[in-house]
């Protein structure tokens, strides 16, 4: 059907005289318009659903994201608890070996003593190195009763050495 606004404008077609441009220019703008005015309409509503829809999914995702956080952390300090809980046991030496104490003797250089059984190894640890520096045939004691109050291992170390070299 062809409204009446349509009907002024085939009327000259039809006449055999044709529009001017400035007819036809006008009459697609006053077909165009209501179209234009309708878009920006739309486009907010989906605008305001996309941004919904997305921020929707971002916290989703931030949510999740912060779930596997909090998840790892917690695997982690288990496996720390687990280490501190049961971290003390002995290896396959069946429990004859342990360290009495260390000294540092420089930024990546340690002097290291041993128990062995009943005897005590001293040795020198560098990166790439471990060396025995002295078999000690009498052990230090190791508990901090049996030493001298106020001596640490360094001072008991040099006590006992200076012990060996006079017998």
């Amino acid at each position: 059907m062809i409204s009446m606004s349509n009907r002024r404008l085939l009327a000259p077609i039809r006449a055999g005289r044709l529009p001017t441009r400035s007819i036809m220019r006008t009459k697609f703008l006053m077909w165009l318009t209501p179209m234009l005015a309708v878009i920006p309409a739309a486009s907010a509503v989906a605008a305001t659903k996309a941004t919904t829809t997305v921020s929707r999914t971002v916290a989703a995702s931030l949510f999740q994201i912060l779930l596997g956080l909090i998840l790892v952390l917690l695997v982690i300090a288990a496996a720390a608890w687990l280490l501190r809980r049961f971290g003390h046991l002995q290896s396959g030496a069946g429990g004859s070996l342990r360290i009495v104490g260390g000294l540092s003797l420089g930024p990546r250089e340690r002097a290291v003593l041993i128990q062995v059984g009943e005897r005590q190894l001293l040795l020198g640890v560098a990166p790439g190195r471990v060396q025995m520096l002295h078999i000690l045939d009498r052990a230090i004691p190791s508990t901090p009763q049996a030493a001298a109050p106020g001596q640490g291992f360094a001072a008991r170390l040099a006590s006992v050495l200076k012990q060996e070299k006079r017998s």
